[in-house]
């Protein structure tokens, strides 16, 4: 049976039309035409089961220094009634760490390199060390960026951790309420990342150490014990 054709003008009508659903729809999702889309994730914790590590996360120990021994941190999810959302949150209740040793909340889903990061979260104490912060494009608990918030330094910090060890990317004074519940967020395209506290801009520095996607999660030094709520994590928006 013969089917007529179809006129050539219908059909490049028909592959511009998929062009442009391609690219609106990677509008949308804050990712380049092109790109894998990733779906954006906020994580608010309500649903967890209390008392346990929340579905989706493992705890690990980062190990600055080989001779140092760790010892795994209680992270779990409570109820918390100054909660930023809702009543539930995660804390990092108990950790014996010292020096050199970094407690880790990893998000076992992988997230996009080019990525848009954020998370509130509360210093509630620690006698080496305070405060916390964000992780990603991690490799595994060894290889990642961190970007953290110490008030007994009253500084934000931006590293790479290669191997265990810190490198300072970029540090700048942060002075804020430790009782106080705060926003840190985290946007890297390429090599370029930049740091926002509390909605102001406060840090931006450029590495190439880690360029492929890993995984996020949250971070603590030493014993310092915080409070974590509404981990949110999309692909980076695109760049006008």
């Amino acid at each position: 049976m013969h089917r007529p054709s179809t006129h050539p003008l219908l059909r490049a009508s028909l592959v511009l039309l998929v062009c442009l659903a391609v690219v609106t729809t990677a509008t949308r999702l804050g990712v380049a035409a092109g790109a894998s889309p990733f779906e954006a994730t906020l994580l608010d914790f309500e649903q967890a089961e209390l008392a346990k590590v929340p579905a989706g996360f493992r705890a690990a120990t980062t190990r600055g220094r080989p001779e140092l021994e760790p010892v795994a941190a209680l992270w779990e999810v409570v109820e918390e009634q100054k909660a930023p959302s809702g009543k539930r949150i995660v804390r990092l209740t108990r950790s014996e760490n010292r020096d050199e040793l970094f407690n880790l909340l990893l998000r076992e889903a992988p997230a996009p390199a080019d990525l848009a990061l954020s998370v509130r979260l509360r210093a509630d104490g620690g006698e080496e060390d305070r405060g916390g912060g964000l992780c990603w494009r991690a490799v595994d608990e060894q290889n990642y960026y961190v970007a953290r918030w110490n008030p007994l330094e009253k500084n934000l910090r931006i590293y790479r951790v290669v191997a265990g060890v810190r490198v300072l990317l970029q540090s700048v004074p942060v002075a804020a309420d430790a009782a106080a519940w705060h926003r840190l967020d985290v946007v890297m395209r390429g090599r370029v990342i930049t740091v926002s506290f509390d909605g102001a801009k406060v840090a931006s520095c450029a590495d190439t150490t880690f360029a492929a996607a890993g995984k996020v999660g949250l971070w603590t030094r030493s014993n310092a014990r915080s409070s974590f709520d509404d981990l949110a994590v999309e692909a980076a928006p695109a760049t006008k």
